[in-house]
């Protein structure tokens, strides 16, 4: 996928009549929730994305690049999974788009800050990350782990039929 690096973010209080206002350079996508609004942005060279976030409190106006861990500056594009709890869980593929895998990451309040919360949690048509509505607080994800499919393997080979 090549993202565009022609395409700008604009905004206007008047629908547009006289007054619009540049937002952000190269912005392709739009995400918002009634707390948090993120944008993707080309990266320059047009596979990748940078990430910006805004809140509600903030009128949706003051536009920052998301700060992310080393690891997840590769990703392509991203999914936002939940900002119910105040906070937010981004599931970004940066194991490259051919990977069955990606990683779950959890902001702090403003949507800016982000760590690692779950790695190679599985994704095919959607990912696997559910929120628990009876459990406030509570996802459930399904994650790949070689250390346990080894294990199991070698259990698998050592029994006798």
């Amino acid at each position: 996928m090549n993202w565009s690096l022609s395409i700008d973010l604009f905004y206007s209080d008047d629908f547009f009549h006289k007054d619009d206002h540049l937002a952000l350079e190269q912005g392709n996508t739009i995400i918002k929730t009634p707390s948090y609004m993120f944008i993707s942005c080309a990266h320059s060279d047009r596979k990748r994305v940078m990430i910006y976030s805004s809140t509600f409190r903030s009128g949706f106006k003051n536009l920052k690049r998301v700060r992310l861990p080393e690891e997840a500056m590769l990703t392509n594009t991203f999914t936002l999974m939940d900002t119910s709890e105040q906070q937010v869980f981004l599931f970004l593929e940066n194991k490259g788009q051919s990977s069955p895998f990606g990683a779950v990451y959890i902001s702090d309040e403003g949507g800016r800050s982000f760590s690692l919360s779950l790695d190679n949690v599985i994704k095919g048509s959607a990912v696997d990350f559910e929120r628990i509505t009876s459990l406030d607080g509570t996802f459930i994800a399904n994650k790949y782990s070689p250390s346990i499919m080894t294990q199991m393997m070698s259990k698998q080979s050592n029994r006798r039929f």
